[in-house]
């Protein structure tokens, strides 16, 4: 549940920051994460029923992400990515949390012109 939150409070402020100016940095590329993260995830589990069943779940879960982060990747400076794709696993939802630490960031900066609704 605290898992969820933190993906919707991420997602919010992803869509917040949609309507802000464009960020005039050199944009990044969305990168193409395979399954290994959620295979990897789930690999200790004993009961391969239940192990099949959250690893799809993972991966479920990874694609929703990346449809969020594709939706609002203009505002994702080359720096941040470089950044984020360092600081986490090889997958979207980690992605996703540290570039939304860093969109905010720069609203706070006045480096874009975030505007709430």
């Amino acid at each position: 549940m605290r898992i969820q939150f933190l993906e919707f409070s991420v997602a919010l402020i992803l869509m917040g920051a949609a309507i802000a100016q464009p960020y005039s940095g050199e944009a990044a590329e969305l990168p193409e994460y395979d399954s290994s993260y959620c295979v990897q995830l789930n690999s200790k589990m004993l009961d391969a029923d239940e192990k099949n069943i959250e690893t799809n779940k993972c991966l479920q879960e990874e694609a929703d992400t990346k449809k969020k982060l594709a939706e609002h990747w203009e505002i994702v400076s080359e720096k941040a990515f470089a950044y984020c794709r360092t600081s986490g696993p090889g997958a979207y939802r980690s992605l996703l949390r540290c570039l939304a630490g860093n969109v905010g960031y720069r609203c706070f900066q006045d480096e874009l012109s975030c505007n709430w609704n």
